[in-house]
């Protein structure tokens, strides 16, 4: 046997084991993550290099403490941290700052920080600094410098309690300050070559797709126009116009996962063709991309909405005139609207992408004529749904728990430690002591209220059903079940560590299954809880949760 054919076999070999790995963390189309919001980049910590994650350039002030009085004119004790004046900084294309202000300019701040505000169990130990251009920098929080030399600083992070911040307060416009990076040791050989951090990698592989509509900031952004996008260039991933696509379809091709993308609702179609055309140019081949228009075009809570019932009003002015409550209408005419922008967003990315483009409309899973009106858009020339690959819902359970009838209940269970966690877990399992007009729990409730009409309305228009966001959604932001009584926040945060969580996720998820729902997205992936966020399935990369195992073993089947 010659060397040839030897090199051949072990080929052969390599490429087996890789195709192997390769579905064994994809079996089938069932279970995605919505990703963490930008402003939890901090605690789901997805990349190697951390200076991606701190919240961007943030203006100072020089102020004598001890003699109560300014250094830099007009400074006060309130401003010498936090300036507000994060505009006025002047930087390149790319958000790298130029120069600082010499003191007596217009300006207040005369230095800047790059800060970040990570939780108490982001990965300590030791990080360096690289950086270009000839510029003035320390390292501040509860860390101990190793060695420092233009270009470069190493220091062990010690603790997260007091942050972290790079502190700026000379740059040389001639050769001013840019391409910092902040890296964990840990990755100084493989940072260059790996844009992410590999514990974030181990846990999000075993999923089939990864929807990025809170990296794109879909839900906030103004971003219309290509010549506006954040790039991989771009200094900071958190602004407005949210991630590079570049970024997450290397994502989706590091986890071997679906992207999922959320056009910004005022993107233009240049943007949506440029757009698709780098997804063709960088993902895998052969990989299906999802692709939807915004995020709930039918929520008040978002600028999308409102937007598109004036987009809709301008084009049908005499449309759903019989509908006599104004806000009626103009949901509707926002939904008509959807549904047109919807069909051209498909063509173009079917375009580009062929069958490889999923397209998606979405709508409120409990009511279904929200749906009826996307698949037939009456005023947008009728039968869109020919245009469409699939329908999304959000059925997420336990959210009636929160409302303010059933507060009382739930105040007591928060005064009554396991005794009250066990009976919210009987409330989400079995039902019968919360009031809800569904008798069976939680999970039977979403399984009546929000799948199984829904899979009736997709098939009978022949689209998927499939679940944008779902899972549990105990925490209630909205008035006037906002919840304010940290001992009731606190039994919901709990509840989602808890044993019995993963239990009630292996109900929910073999009940949306069997109801005939198609790929769920869990919301969301990896975050820290807070006050407004008891959604994920890992509070840290690299660990395991009761929810987190119950989903994997849905992936594998059990």
């Amino acid at each position: 046997m010659d060397n040839m054919t030897l090199l051949n076999k072990a080929i052969l070999a390599i490429s087996l084991v890789f195709i192997s790995s390769y579905s064994t963390a994809n079996p089938g189309n069932k279970l995605g993550y919505n990703t963490s919001g930008l402003h939890h980049l901090a605690s789901s910590n997805p990349f190697s290099d951390i200076f991606k994650i701190s919240r961007g350039w943030i203006t100072s002030c020089d102020f004598d403490w001890q003699r109560n009085r300014p250094i830099d004119p007009g400074c006060t004790r309130k401003t010498s941290f936090n300036t507000h004046e994060s505009e006025k900084v002047s930087v390149d294309r790319n958000g790298w700052p130029t120069r600082l202000p010499a003191r007596g300019e217009h300006p207040t701040f005369t230095s800047i920080n790059a800060i970040w505000d990570l939780p108490d169990n982001f990965p300590v130990g030791q990080h360096f600094v690289t950086y270009q251009g000839d510029a003035d920098i320390k390292v501040l929080g509860d860390v101990q410098i190793i060695r420092q030399i233009p270009g470069r600083i190493d220091f062990n992070l010690r603790s997260a309690k007091r942050n972290l911040r790079l502190h700026i307060t000379r740059i040389n416009p001639k050769n001013y300050i840019r391409n910092i990076k902040v890296i964990p040791q840990k990755y100084a050989r493989t940072y260059t070559k790996q844009a992410f951090n590999q514990d974030y990698l181990r846990s999000v592989r075993p999923f089939n797709a990864i929807r990025f509509m809170p990296w794109q900031n879909t839900k906030d952004t103004n971003l219309s126009q290509w010549r506006d996008r954040t790039t991989p260039q771009s200094a900071f991933y958190n602004g407005n116009a949210g991630m590079p696509v570049e970024t997450m379809v290397d994502l989706a091709n590091a986890a071997h996962a679906a992207p999922w993308f959320s056009m910004p609702h005022k993107a233009t179609n240049d943007f949506m063709h440029n757009f698709a055309r780098t997804v063709k140019a960088r993902l895998n081949p052969h990989q299906k991309v999802y692709v939807e228009y915004s995020n709930e075009v039918w929520n008040s809570m978002y600028p999308a909405t409102h937007y598109a019932a004036q987009q809709g009003l301008k084009l049908w002015p005499r449309g759903k005139t019989e509908i006599k409550n104004p806000g009626t209408r103009r949901l509707f005419l926002a939904l008509n609207y959807n549904a047109k922008r919807s069909k051209e967003m498909c063509n173009i990315f079917k375009q580009s992408l062929g069958n490889r483009a999923i397209c998606v409309v979405s709508a409120y899973g409990s009511a279904p004529k929200m749906g009826e009106e996307l698949m037939t858009c009456p005023l947008a020339g009728g039968n869109c749904y020919k245009s469409f690959d699939a329908y999304a819902v959000a059925p997420y359970f336990g959210d009636y728990i929160a409302r303010t009838e059933n507060r009382t209940l739930v105040k007591r269970w928060a005064n009554q430690g396991n005794a009250g966690v066990n009976q919210l877990f009987r409330e989400i399992m079995q039902g019968g002591l919360a009031k809800d007009k569904y008798a069976g729990g939680a999970i039977e409730n979403t399984i009546e209220e929000r799948v199984k009409k829904n899979v009736a309305l997709a098939r009978k228009y022949g689209v998927k059903l499939l679940a944008y966001e779902g899972g549990q959604h105990l925490l209630r932001v909205d008035r006037p079940h906002v919840i304010h009584d940290p001992k009731v926040f606190r039994l919901f945060a709990n509840a989602n560590r808890h044993p019995q969580m993963g239990n009630a996720y292996t109900k929910y998820l073999r009940a949306w299954n069997r109801a005939g729902g198609g790929l769920l997205m869990h919301f969301n992936g990896i975050a820290a809880i807070d006050d407004r966020n008891i959604f994920p399935m890992l509070e840290k990369a690299g660990t395991r949760t009761p929810k987190y195992n119950a989903m994997i073993n849905y992936l594998r089947g059990k």
